[in-house]
């Protein structure tokens, strides 16, 4: 259930050594590995891997710095709780207090502008790390979900390429290119991005076919593709691994609107938003929500004058 493939960078990280301690690593590899699935029961046992880390080697700056971020996407996607955006704040300064030109460190204050509604900071910032270090876990999906929320589609397109080349094995850069390219209207470059996300998505599952967050959104690929029957399959399977997480039903909306089902995709987002997701600048932006647009119930639960994320 732990099975991690390291990429080249990977590697040479390992020869970096950002600890001498080999069990605290490897606590910390399989720890990025859950965290990179973005669901509520995947990230809290990230965060229980790189606590466990940090203890076997207190001067782990690096498993720090990914506790730090994990608390502050759990803060961002389940219910906006202060206390995870405070533990998000202490692994942050103790990553950098450690180590302060650990460009993941970075990533990690990122993310917690990006929880706190402040995205032009975090584009920002981000940006100054992908200079340094163009392949830091999760810098540049960061900075694409950033651009997306604030409304800057054009720049979410124009780094596709280079931060699909960066990110290696994590799928989830293809979530924010797919949706500012269909708020852009240009179908054949999201068709283009679509079947790599395709592939993609099918090649991790291959390795981790637990992982609920590919399934929902290699769903939403086959709904684009017309492929009703594998889309409500791997939706169906998707929620049965994680059926009460908000994620997996945010994504689970955007497949039954790909596939006109209104009904089915306002339950699903009414499950998203009783489970904690809050974020009324990315509902609204989100194209593979527009079918919901007129219902009163997306009105009441995502208002347009809601305000900055984490309000």
């Amino acid at each position: 259930a732990l099975r991690v493939q390291l990429s080249p960078q990977e590697q040479e990280a390992i020869a970096a050594k950002p600890t001498d301690n080999a069990q605290a690593y490897d606590l910390f590899l399989r720890g990025r590995s859950y965290a990179r699935r973005m669901v509520r029961q995947d990230l809290e046992f990230a965060h229980q891997l790189f606590e466990n880390a940090v203890a076997l080697d207190p001067a782990f700056a690096l498993a720090y710095a990914a506790m730090a971020s994990v608390c502050a996407v759990h803060h961002y996607l389940f219910g906006r709780e202060a206390a995870w955006l405070e533990r998000a704040r202490e692994a942050a300064e103790k990553a950098a207090a450690i180590q302060p030109d650990l460009p993941a460190a970075r990533v990690a204050q990122g993310w917690i502008l990006y929880a706190s509604g402040h995205y032009d900071e975090a584009v920002r910032l981000v940006r100054s790390v992908i200079e340094k270090k163009r392949d830091t876990e999760s810098a540049y999906y960061l900075l694409l979900r950033a651009l997306f929320s604030s409304g800057q589609y054009q720049e979410v397109a124009s780094v596709a390429e280079a931060a699909i080349d960066a990110s290696g094995t994590d799928y989830n850069v293809y979530v924010p290119i797919q949706n500012a390219l269909g708020a852009l209207g240009k179908q054949d470059a999201l068709k283009n991005v679509r079947q790599r996300a395709i592939q993609a998505f099918e090649a991790h599952l291959r390795q981790v076919p637990e992982d609920a967050r590919a399934r929902i959104l290699l769903a939403g690929a086959y709904a684009y593709e017309q492929r009703t029957a594998e889309a409500t399959r791997e939706a169906d399977l998707a929620m049965v691994l994680r059926p009460n997480d908000s994620n997996v039903h945010y994504n689970a909306a955007c497949v039954f609107c790909t596939m006109s089902k209104k009904v089915e995709a306002m339950a699903a987002l009414a499950r998203a938003w009783k489970a904690g997701f809050r974020d009324a600048d990315w509902v609204r932006r989100d194209p593979d929500l527009a079918l919901l647009h007129d219902d009163p119930e997306f009105e009441r639960l995502y208002p347009a004058d809601a305000g900055e994320a984490g309000q």
